[in-house]
């Protein structure tokens, strides 16, 4: 006679908000996950990393479907990832493979794998359709892992909504009024232009012959020379930029100008929460552990110190409203802000169209 066994049970139900599912998030840094798992919310649900017996990446469901532990808390053996609570041991295609428990029957469960890959020195999942997990949509961040390149970078929990951060990437003349080493004519004076191509977005900063910030022109070397300043945001549905930050003497070709390239990933936890992983690099200096010093702890002021309780001011100010419903002002800056905005509402509505409930 053969034993009853416990249906096959979803382990994760849709998320309450509204998100871009069929979409590369940025999970983490790579080398971040080492031996021990990682328990992680994405777009509200319950994930978690880990590495099995080859080294390879993984993420599953992160709540065990025995009594609901959070599997990222517990531990590895043999490659399999064992739950915390009673022990039962799951394998990177989310089957229970080992019950210690006395029968040893194991459940007929299966947990949600996400498709999880390293690339550019970060961990990108896709939260959706996992048939449609195409690995040629990943951003070109391949300076990341450059070795001609050194970055610093930086990984937090952010309260607010997750395109709050977009937006504050996207119209750069915040810098003046929110960080005072980076106050510079470019960002309020200079020639700004928002486009659109495809699915991206773009905006652009243009200023010659004229003064860097403080705090850039210390981490450019120029310091009291005039410099041709030009700066270029581009977001990748939902939420990944990169900001292409460069400066020359005046006259210098753009090619030829000092490259600062930056990233800014943004993936939602929740409605009121954001995991924001950041990173800027260079390719001089290198090696100069003092000047990797200096410019991290500037940079991680600015972006955690200085944006982060604004945006999270601004966040608890809306209520839980929509942004649009609070019929917000639109300045000259909202160029790109807007068309992101819009462009990810229109890939929203298309994938539930696609796909309705």
């Amino acid at each position: 006679m053969t034993a009853d066994k416990t249906p096959v049970a979803r382990l994760t139900p849709q998320a309450t908000g509204t998100y871009l599912r069929n979409a590369w998030y940025v999970a983490g840094w790579s080398d971040d996950l080492a031996e021990t798992p990682q328990q992680r919310t994405f777009l509200e649900e319950p994930v978690a990393l880990f590495r099995d017996g080859e080294g390879r990446a993984n993420a599953v469901s992160g709540r065990c479907p025995h009594r609901f532990a959070p599997l990222g808390h517990g531990s590895m053996a043999d490659g399999t990832l064992v739950c915390p609570y009673h022990g039962l041991r799951f394998d990177r295609t989310g089957a229970c493979v080992h019950n210690p428990h006395p029968g040893g029957q194991l459940p007929d469960v299966q947990l949600q794998v996400y498709p999880l890959i390293e690339r550019h020195a970060l961990l990108w999942i896709w939260m959706g359709e996992a048939a449609k997990a195409d690995a040629d949509l990943i951003p070109d961040f391949s300076w990341l892992s450059d070795p001609e390149w050194e970055a610093v970078r930086g990984a937090t929990v952010a309260e607010g909504h997750y395109e709050l951060y977009s937006d504050n990437i996207l119209d750069l003349s915040h810098a003046n009024f929110v960080h005072p080493a980076l106050v510079a004519n470019a960002f309020t004076e200079g020639e700004r232009k928002f486009w659109q191509e495809g699915e991206n977005v773009f905006a652009e900063y243009v200023r010659p012959d004229d003064f860097l910030s403080v705090g850039i022109s210390a981490v450019m070397g120029t310091e009291g020379r005039r410099q041709d300043f030009y700066g270029r945001v581009k977001w990748h549905a939902p939420a990944v930029l990169y900001f292409d930050f460069r400066a020359g003497d005046p006259g210098m070709p753009y090619d030829d100008c000092t490259l600062l390239p930056s990233l800014h990933a943004f993936t939602p936890e929740t409605p009121d929460t954001t995991h924001y992983f950041w990173a800027t690099a260079r390719d001089y200096r290198l090696g100069d552990g003092a000047f990797t010093a200096m410019m991290r702890g500037a940079l991680e002021y600015a972006f955690e110190q200085e944006d982060m309780p604004l945006i999270r001011d601004s966040h608890r100010l809306m209520r839980g409203q929509d942004f649009w419903a609070l019929r917000p002002v639109i300045l000259g800056g909202d160029g790109a802000g807007v068309r992101a905005r819009r462009m990810l509402q229109r890939l929203i509505d298309r994938e539930q169209q696609q796909d309705p409930e």
